[in-house]
This record gives C-alpha cells, sequence and structure tokens, in this order.
C-alpha cells in the first residue's frame, strides 16, 4: 500500500544503481524502458530519467531516452541532470501529450545553477522545477547548509526569485531539503532535514510548495538484521516518514513498491529516530544507530537459538 499522502518518483533509471548503470553505459534501450515500466506499475507517479556518465558526454542520449520512456509510460518525467546542455535537449524532447498534458520536473537547479531555470519554458506549459535548498551561494560558492533554519531560509529566498522571475506558482516548486545516510551521519544532517521540513511546512509565504527528499539515502550501508520486523533500513526510511509526512513532506524520488509505512508510537526505529533528531551532535546520533542494529541483531540470534 502507498504511504498517505507521499507522491513517489521513481529512482532506478540513475547511475547510483549498479544494475542501472550497466544498462546506461550500454544504452540498452528495451531495458530501461522495462525498467520504466516496472516502476510505474508498482506506483511511481513520476520516473526520474538521469542518463549518468553517457548522458553528461552526450546530451543527444538523454533526449533519445526521454522520448523511448515517453513511448511506454504515460506518467511525467524528472529529468535529472545539473548540465545545461543535457536539460535543453531532454526538455525540448518531452512531449507533454505523451504525460496527460502534464509538463516534467527539471531537476535540480540551485542558486548556484540558476541559469537552468530559464530552460523550464521550453516545454509547452512550462516544467515544474525542483530547487536544491540544501546548498546556499555564498562569496560566489556553493556551501552546504547546516542546519534547518539555513535550508528553510534558503527556500525562501529561491522560491521568493522563482516567484518573482519566472511568475511561477508555489504549486510548480519543489523544495529538496536532502537526507544522508544514517550510518555515517557525522553532522546531523537528519535533524536538519527534519527541522527544515517543520518550517517549511509552517511557513505561510510557502503553502503549496512540495517537499521532497531522496528518500533510499536514509538507509544504505546499514546491515542485514530486521527491528520490530522489518529490515532496519526500511525501517528508519518509515519512520522518517511518520515525522515528515504530517509536517509537509509530499514527494520523494524512492524505490517503487517499497513496503513504506507508517510507524506506530512505541516502534524501535520511530523512537531511535526520534532521538537521533533530538542528538545534540552527529556522532551522539551515530551511536543511537548503532544501537539500534546492535539490539535487532541480539534479537535475531536469541530467536535463532
Amino acid at each position: 500500500m502507498p504511504f498517505p499522502g507521499l507522491t513517489i518518483i521513481g529512482e532506478r533509471i540513475n547511475p547510483g544503481f549498479a544494475s542501472s548503470k550497466r544498462l546506461l553505459d550500454a544504452r540498452d534501450v528495451g531495458q530501461l524502458q522495462e525498467l520504466a515500466r516496472t516502476q510505474v506499475a508498482k506506483g511511481a507517479a513520476l520516473v526520474n530519467v538521469n542518463g549518468g556518465t553517457e548522458g553528461e558526454r552526450d546530451p543527444a542520449w538523454v533526449a533519445q531516452l526521454v522520448q523511448a520512456v515517453q513511448a511506454v509510460v504515460t506518467v511525467p518525467l524528472s529529468i535529472d541532470s545539473p548540465s545545461a546542455a543535457v536539460q535543453e535537449r531532454a526538455l525540448r524532447a518531452y512531449d507533454p501529450a505523451r504525460s496527460g498534458g502534464r509538463g516534467p520536473i527539471l531537476n535540480s537547479v540551485t542558486e548556484n545553477r540558476w541559469d537552468l531555470l530559464a530552460l523550464r519554458n521550453l516545454v509547452p506549459g512550462g516544467a515544474q522545477v525542483l530547487f536544491m535548498a540544501s546548498e546556499r551561494l555564498e562569496g560566489g560558492q556553493a556551501v552546504p547548509n547546516r542546519s534547518g533554519a539555513e535550508v528553510h531560509e534558503t527556500a525562501r529566498r529561491m522560491a521568493a526569485r522563482a516567484r518573482a522571475e519566472q511568475g511561477m506558482a508555489n504549486h510548480d516548486i519543489i523544495l529538496d531539503v536532502s537526507v544522508a545516510p544514517l550510518a555515517t551521519d557525522t553532522e546531523g544532517l537528519a535533524r536538519m532535514a527534519v527541522e527544515a521540513i517543520r518550517l517549511i511546512g509552517a511557513d505561510p509565504d510557502l503553502r503549496g510548495v512540495h517537499l521532497s527528499v531522496g528518500l533510499s539515502n536514509i538507509g544504505i550501508m546499514l546491515p542485514k538484521v530486521e527491528v520490530g520486523g522489518i529490515p532496519i533500513g526500511l525501517a528508519l526510511e518509515c519512520a522518517f516518514l511518520t515525522l515528515c509526512v504530517p509536517a509537509g513532506l509530499d514527494m520523494s524520488l524512492a524505490t517503487a513498491g517499497r513496503d513504506y509505512r507508517v510507524l506506530p508510537d512505541g516502534h524501535p526505529a520511530l523512537e531511535a529516530f526520534k532521538e537521533c533528531v533530538a542528538a545534540e551532535d552527529g556522532f551522539e546520533s551515530l551511536g543511537i544507530v548503532k544501537q539500534l542494529y546492535r539490539n535487532a541483531a541480539k534479537t535475531a540470534a536469541a530467536g535463532a537459538a
């Protein structure tokens, strides 16, 4: 069952997955089309398209990939590249008629890559735009944000500028606040994401914007143990959703068909995640996660004895 209130952007056409990278490097259009079909069949409301290294070298390949994916699915696409050349070719290739009149997502604009924003109008009706609020422009350089308040301020500034310069409505603005793997989160980025979502979700000037994260980042590099009957990585992703969807998170780059669910109060993963968010620093948070999987391993060992 889909997580209530959450729109899934299918993430698998992305070189971050080894199997997908092989398909992208080989330009295996047929298998990439099948990957798109499978994600939609499993509940993805949009499909992300990242052409990887081949795409960055050859923008025409990404345009071909966009057309190939649109030939087999009727949901909108998220065109995922920091390259203006790639975005221009891909957006020109995108056909809104193949997605019920809906435009794509231009993914992703930062304050340091603001020139990409003007490309949204290459698509009839304009594209939605995903803005990375996790970094800001300072002294001519991209600087990572380190607190929820900094992410919120960056989000306000980017949304105001998009409205003023492009006439964008809030509902066409997607703000990505970024999350990091909990297994290595020494900087408290999970806390930053939760704080940012709460601040943005409560801001009347940002009412109607969409909030997104790359959800699968949270659970990677964790051991293969179960917590409360759920694999630990999935459990912590569910804990994040349980806290953040009510606060305003409504989109996520994620794995379609994964068993995302609302966790009840008292679930060990939810309680551990709440402790991580409340932790004073990232190292304390790491200790909480380590204790969670140690307890899970002990429970599994006891059950097997």
